[in-house]
């Protein structure tokens, strides 16, 4: 989740992403020019399309999207292609990561996580 000095998360489904955004947003003074998307994308697919949809779920712009990786098509290795491709949402900020560590802390320490005990 985090790596430095940015927390990171990648996924294919759409609420997933959309709930880490606006989780993000909820929790943590978010300055949106800092959050950028890495877009991976198999050849053959629509880039465009692809762009403009994550765009729409993360509400980050399209000009915050990175240089896109686009796969090769394997057939040995996958056959299923995710039609939007798989999005990877990053965001730089020392403190934001400071606040979701120390978050993670206290909920690792509770006595009771989700009725389950730590």
């Amino acid at each position: 989740m985090s790596c430095g000095r940015r927390v990171s998360f990648a996924n294919s489904n759409a609420d997933i992403i959309a709930f880490y955004c606006r989780w993000l947003r909820t929790f943590f003074d978010i300055d949106e020019s800092r959050l950028r998307l890495h877009l991976y994308l198999h050849e053959g697919l629509d880039l465009r399309a692809a762009v403009e949809h994550w765009s729409n779920i993360t509400g980050i712009p399209s000009d915050q999207f990175t240089k896109p990786y686009r796969a090769k098509a394997d057939g040995s290795v996958r056959r299923t292609k995710h039609e939007h491709g798989c999005a990877h949402v990053v965001y730089s900020c020392t403190y934001t990561i400071r606040a979701i560590k120390g978050m993670m802390a206290a909920l690792l320490q509770a006595p009771t996580v989700g009725g389950v005990e730590g």
